[in-house]
């Protein structure tokens, strides 16, 4: 044996033996001895490889292939040394020219695959897997990977096929196994996908992947509660944000939003660049009313990524909730730009808008929501009130009854449209729209109360009390009905009755301006000064604005000869109103009444 034989052979029984150094160092040996052997080179590209050293090897194969460039296995160590640092279309075009050169490699053709998998060129893949699979039809190993491809090209069916394929003739590689439920779980079929990723785990209790393909197959089936201890496994297994991200939105589903935020936290310290994780983190804060919160959530999900829809209209109605309508309607405005056919959100901007009492830009708004979905009875109601708002009762009343048409049990549009012709003083129109409406509902409290109002405005008062009546029936804390029951009775002149209904508005709403305003005006009225003093005074402390009840006060305080408390009262009133007639005419009666008192005094301690 000459020396040359002897390194070759120690170079090759260290690799054999896992000795790489000494490999590299005995062929470096084999290749001074025969610096022009291409095999050599190929041989010592091997070693390098091992070494993690792909850079070097890539030089010595090229250094071969020049040498003897149809060494198809050279070409194909060439495009494994080019796969692994990174360089994928220069590893593709290796492994093509050894299958050029040799069309029955079977390793290059499956190497080919994985390497235009990775690349993203699917549909190339597949051929190539294909023609591997055809050369050597019982590998798994290219089945497994055909399998992943055929998902790739959304075509889970064909890789479902596949993978039972591999399964029957006996293999039960996990990765396999992974394949056949991921196409299954991509067919949308949970439960047989849920059976396969358990045979996963069965096959390899800690594959993550398992657990977590078992976690989704059951959420997705509708056992958002199944799937959170198979999810919690994944993550014992494999702490990524990603499968944190999968735990947290299986919590938020399952409404248990303290966690769900903890978790979506978590994936985020793991991976702050996630703008849908930074959106799904603001929704489970807007669901627990943490709004400042959910609003900076979503905030930072629109700074990573600005065109994200979702994440600005969940801001737009983040705002609106915080009360912020200006914010609100811009933020929907911006929505509108990613969306702009999106009815639900002109509709926000046009709720946004009307609460800042911008109705005609509302108006607009809102009108453009119903003509991207006119069959939306919603939609034509907030219309209505939009033009409603601005006085234009005619054409909210078209809208109003163009919901009505679209959704006949629409009962705050019929109520509406009874509440627009009262306005419009069409009492008789509005007493029939109530009764269409308490048709459709006839346990109404409110629809009663409007009916008994329009009848009220028809001069039919008898009919009026007893809707009025009804309204309460249905609902008794309606204080609103109690306070219009009141005023109707008194001015029937029934003051005790009316009394009554004053006095039951006013226990279940102490600070009810209307049931105190009335309850002073039938103590007035009933010539009982020192109570109606008293609740005029009640009045006033609720709303100094409230005129009748200066003058109610000043009448029951004349009535009593309270000069010095008339005098305090009239002149309150005038710091406010300092030109009001009547009361420095209630002063001067105050200041003459003083001192007529004086004077009688006088005379009678003369006497």
């Amino acid at each position: 044996m000459d020396d040359l034989q002897r390194w070759c052979n120690r170079a090759r029984g260290s690799a054999v033996a896992g000795r790489y150094g000494e490999a590299e160092a005995a062929f470096r040996q084999a290749l001074r001895r025969s610096p022009d052997d291409a095999g050599l080179r190929v041989e010592l590209a091997g070693v390098l490889r091992r070494l993690r050293r792909s850079a070097e090897a890539e030089a010595l194969l090229r250094e071969a292939l020049a040498r003897a460039p149809t060494i198809a296995s050279a070409h194909a160590d060439l495009g494994a040394c080019l796969f692994e640092q990174g360089r994928l279309d220069d590893s593709v075009s290796a492994y093509r020219e050894a299958v050029r050169l040799r069309p029955d490699f079977v390793k290059a053709h499956f190497a080919l695959g994985v390497a235009l998998e990775r690349a993203g060129e699917f549909a190339a893949a597949e051929t190539a897997l294909r023609d591997a699979l055809r050369l050597k039809p019982a590998d798994l190993l290219i089945r497994t990977n055909l399998a992943l491809v055929l998902r790739r090209l959304r075509r889970p069916q064909d890789a479902e096929t596949v993978a039972r394929e591999a399964l029957a003739a006996g293999a039960r590689d996990p990765a396999l196994l992974l394949a056949l439920a991921g196409a299954l779980l991509e067919q949308r079929r949970h439960v047989d996908a849920a059976d396969a990723f358990r045979a996963v785990i069965a096959a390899s209790p800690n594959e993550a992947r398992g657990h977590l393909g078992l976690g989704l197959a059951l959420e997705r089936a509708g056992r958002t509660a199944r799937a959170t201890p198979a999810l919690r496994a994944a993550l014992r297994r494999r702490p990524t944000a990603a499968v944190r991200q999968a735990l947290a939105l299986n919590l938020k589903r399952r409404h248990r939003y303290s966690e769900a935020v903890d978790a979506f936290r978590e994936a985020l310290r793991l991976a702050p660049g996630e703008a849908r994780v930074h959106y799904h983190l603001g929704v489970a804060l807007e669901r627990q009313g943490r709004l400042d919160d959910a609003a900076a959530a979503f905030a930072a999900a629109l700074r990573l990524r600005p065109r994200f829809a979702a994440a600005q209209a969940a801001l737009a109605a983040t705002h609106w909730r915080q009360g912020r309508w200006a914010a609100s309607a811009a933020a929907y405005a911006d929505a509108i730009v990613l969306r702009p056919d999106d009815a639900d959100l002109h509709a926000g901007r046009g709720l946004a808008l009307g609460a800042l009492r911008h109705y005609a830009e509302a108006e607009a708004a809102l009108r453009r929501a119903v003509e991207l979905r006119p069959d939306d009875g919603e939609l034509h109601y907030e219309l209505g009130v939009a033009l409603g708002r601005q006085g234009r009762h005619a054409d909210a009343e078209r809208a109003l009854r163009e919901a009505i048409r679209v959704e006949p049990d629409h009962l705050r549009a019929r109520a509406n449209v009874a509440l627009g012709l009262g306005r419009q003083g069409r009492h008789a129109e509005a007493e029939a729209a109530y009764r269409e409406a308490l048709a459709v509902r006839p346990d109404h409290p409110a629809l009663q109360r409007g009916l008994g109002v329009s009848l009220y405005w028809q001069g039919r008062p008898r009919e009026a009390q007893e809707a009025f009546e009804a309204a309460i029936r249905l609902k008794p804390d309606y204080v609103r009905a109690h306070c219009d029951l009141g005023e109707l009775l008194a001015e029937n002149g029934e003051l005790a009755e009316a009394e009554r209904a004053y006095r039951e508005a006013l226990r279940l709403k102490p600070d009810s301006l209307a049931g105190a305003h009335g309850l002073t005006r039938v103590l007035v009225g009933s010539r009982r000064w020192s109570e109606a003093e008293a609740a005029a005074r009640r009045v006033i402390a609720l709303s100094f604005e409230t005129a009748q009840a200066h003058f109610d006060l000043w009448q029951a305080l004349e009535a009593q000869a309270k000069w010095p408390e008339l005098e305090q009262a009239a002149r309150a009133f005038l710091a406010a109103r300092p030109d009001h007639a009547d009361a420095r005419a209630r002063l001067g009666r105050a200041l003459d009444g003083q001192a007529n008192a004086r004077a009688v005094s006088a005379r009678r301690s003369g006497g």
